[in-house]
């Protein structure tokens, strides 16, 4: 995506035009790509990460794709999010759930409580936003350092986490150099990245991925996809 389409994009939400064009979409479109894009990616056995996992509507799905011989590791820095991904998976789930957050550096960091968790986000010290409930206290790691810890690299990675998407993947340079990771799903936000000042991060993230050797294609408006 290059500068100019960045800024048409970002005109095009400024005036509501996008918001428009939501609305006139058929219900479950915009979440029906998504879907099949990672339902074609994930197969049985595979190691998915689901980055941002929130309540966990993709860590179900995930763990039923790649089966007992499969795991999924779900990210999320809520400690209340965590708990309610274990209420809603059975005992036996292919599932390991860390209450961190990945970034480009392991340290702590403050979570930004929003009444809605789907807003909750990472805040650094130069990054503040208005009508935030609260903060806490998490734990920030590298993908790269997950990684090792595992020792076993993911086949698909599932990224949802509120403009950071950039660090998220500065975190995980090795990882995404692993022969065993053939897709990469990022939502990017691009409001939330205006609003930090970063509007050209969707470039630079097409750029890296495509320098890691993956293929990129956007699946709709807001998900950039990366396979190999």
């Amino acid at each position: 995506m290059n500068p100019w389409v960045i800024k048409v994009r970002s005109l095009a939400r400024r005036t509501g035009i996008i918001a428009l064009i939501n609305r006139m979409r058929p219900p479950g479109s915009y979440e029906q790509r998504v879907h099949e894009a990672l339902a074609a990616a994930v197969k049985p056995a595979d190691v998915v990460w689901d980055v941002g996992a929130n309540v966990g509507v993709y860590t179900e799905l995930f763990c039923e794709w790649v089966g007992e011989r499969g795991l999924v590791v779900a990210f999320e820095p809520f400690a209340d999010s965590c708990e309610r991904i274990r209420q809603r998976l059975p005992l036996s789930a292919p599932v390991r759930i860390e209450n961190v957050a990945l970034g480009e550096a392991d340290t702590q960091g403050r979570l930004v409580t929003a009444e809605s968790s789907v807003e909750n986000h990472i805040e650094t010290d130069t990054d503040t936003r208005s009508g935030v409930a609260g903060t806490v206290s998490v734990v920030i790691c590298r993908g790269d350092t997950i990684c090792d810890q595992l020792g076993r690299a993911p086949n698909v990675i599932k990224i949802d986490v509120e403009g950071f998407e950039e660090e998220v993947l500065a975190g995980m340079d090795r990882t995404l150099e692993s022969p065993a990771l053939r897709s990469v799903l990022v939502e990017v936000h691009f409001a939330k990245l205006e609003g930090r000042g970063r509007a050209s991060v969707p470039s630079r993230l097409q750029q890296l991925l495509d320098g890691k050797g993956f293929r990129t294609r956007w699946v709709d408006a807001s998900h950039l996809l990366a396979s190999r």
